[in-house]
């Protein structure tokens, strides 16, 4: 079995046309977004707006303080100083976010948004008390967002941070447990399994803090939906939707 490994270069993300309307502000993509992380930290100057659905937050566990907006372009990461992020931005609806302001940072393979950090961070969270000034939600526009179906092979730089289905894959081990748990102190480590579709490997994060952490692996086949992200120095995909994973029984030992 091979294993995939995506070679993610930042500078070579997106192709975007950076059109007069861009220059001066207005509605764009995710992708242009992207394509303006030319480095580490960069501050948006212009008026723009990116609007999108909600394909992960912290519903289940999975994020923390964030949330992942998609639109057909590509993703990216809003940070959000919040305990309960899908309280104030449900998970599949839809949202404008107001950059003007705000600063983009480039982490790894990821870009993630949030306000102007210090020099231990290079974006800090929005806080909670001023998210409705730069984020407004849509809730007559929620609906459950449909997935692209994507085989483990066809997995690229494209698919980073956006809404992804990947059917027919099994996990690699067997008699364990979503996460380890450290023998010292007890406490749940987010940890790294591998799925495969019986030719490739599929690199799968689950955080410490998610519901279902200390449930089995399941041993039959599984559909997994979720977003390619990044952790540990490489891509890993992130289950974030647990609603039409139809072929998963989730048995608590």
């Amino acid at each position: 079995m091979r294993v995939i490994a995506l070679c993610i270069s930042m500078l070579l993300l997106v192709t975007c046309d950076t059109s007069d309307d861009d220059m001066r502000g207005g509605e764009v993509s995710i992708a242009y977004l992207w394509s303006l992380a030319t480095s580490d930290s960069v501050d948006i100057k212009q008026d723009y707006t990116i609007r999108g659905y909600v394909v992960a937050n912290d519903k289940f566990g999975e994020l923390s303080s964030s949330f992942v907006v998609a639109d057909a372009t590509g993703g990216i990461v809003v940070e959000v100083d919040s305990r309960d992020v899908d309280a104030l931005v449900p998970l599949f609806s839809e949202v404008e976010v107001r950059c003007s302001g705000l600063t983009l940072g480039r982490t790894a393979g990821r870009v993630v948004v949030g306000i102007k950090g210090d020099d231990d961070y290079l974006v800090s969270r929005i806080p909670e008390t001023e998210l409705y000034n730069r984020v407004r939600v849509d809730s007559t526009s929620y609906h459950l967002v449909e997935p692209a179906k994507r085989r483990i092979a066809e997995l690229g730089t494209r698919d980073m941070l956006t809404y992804l289905r990947i059917d027919n894959l099994r996990a690699v081990e067997r008699d364990a447990r979503w996460v380890d748990i450290d023998t010292l102190t007890g406490e749940r480590l987010t940890t790294i399994r591998l799925f495969t579709d019986g030719r490739d490997t599929l690199r799968v994060v689950t955080d410490a803090r998610c519901y279902y952490a200390e449930y089995p692996l399941p041993d039959e086949l599984v559909t997994l939906c979720g977003i390619l992200d990044w952790h540990d120095g490489a891509p890993a995909f992130r289950i974030t939707d647990r609603a039409i994973i139809n072929t998963m029984r989730m048995t608590k030992p």
